[in-house]
């Protein structure tokens, strides 16, 4: 990505290409989701930003761009500019637990959603903000090692999925106040499961904080992982 960004030529290379893919597919829009892109390429990622901006608009394209949660080690993704140039900018509102996280816990806490929603806009304004929610949970499998430790693992898997499971082990999931989501836990095999659920209810609490803030709307990730009863949920906070 570095090597890309980095040169005129190269940026104008893929943006010219972008431009005319979008065009024969009829597209929309673009969506930029360029991640783990080095602090020493900011500078580079965003004069990248402002030139696909420019494209976008002389071809009638919405331009939106995916942000993690801020955090002090991705400022040089330079939210404020973005909102200069982009139409939207998206809050990847989740991982704030993941497959690298040393301990097991949420995807995205309502805390964790309501702080990256917050600090993203004290430099976007809020009808250029899009939040997105997860679709997907993570079962944590914490095994006993010999020398008083735990070896973790998880997996992501969706909502269907995981009300299947919790009922085929006749495993009951209680609210959680804190996190906004319900949290259920077993022990199969030697194993300790944790699992914080999405379903319409953790939803809707989301749905509330994008509603208070006035953001410009919701994104997700992923189709395919939801229920579909979570769409009445979210269209009620879009009317």
């Amino acid at each position: 990505t570095s090597e890309v960004i980095s040169y005129t030529s190269k940026r104008n290379y893929l943006i010219q290409n972008l431009i005319k893919q979008s065009k024969a597919l009829g597209l929309d829009g673009i969506n930029l989701d360029f991640e783990q892109i080095s602090t020493d390429s900011g500078e580079d990622y965003i004069q990248f930003v402002r030139e696909l901006s420019v494209a976008c608009r002389l071809n009638g394209l919405v331009f939106s761009i995916d942000n993690y949660v801020p955090t002090g080690y991705t400022a040089h993704y330079n939210r404020k500019e973005q909102g200069i140039f982009a139409d939207y900018v998206i809050i990847m509102g989740y991982d704030e637990h993941y497959s690298g996280s040393e301990t097991a816990g949420s995807v995205a806490s309502i805390g964790f959603v309501k702080e990256g929603i917050e600090m993203t806009l004290e430099e976007v304004a809020p009808e250029k903000v899009i939040n997105a929610i997860p679709f997907y949970t993570r079962i944590w499998k914490e095994v006993p090692t010999g020398d008083g430790g735990i070896e973790l693992s998880c997996e992501a898997a969706g909502m269907e999925r995981v009300e299947k499971l919790l009922s085929e082990l006749n495993v009951n999931a209680g609210w959680n106040e804190e996190c906004a989501q319900f949290y259920a836990e077993y022990e199969l095999e030697g194993a300790t499961y944790k699992i914080w659920l999405e379903n319409e209810i953790s939803i809707e609490e989301k749905m509330k904080l994008i509603q208070e803030n006035n953001l410009a709307g919701v994104a997700e990730w992923k189709l395919g992982f939801q229920k579909n009863s979570v769409w009445d949920v979210i269209n009620r906070y879009l009317q």
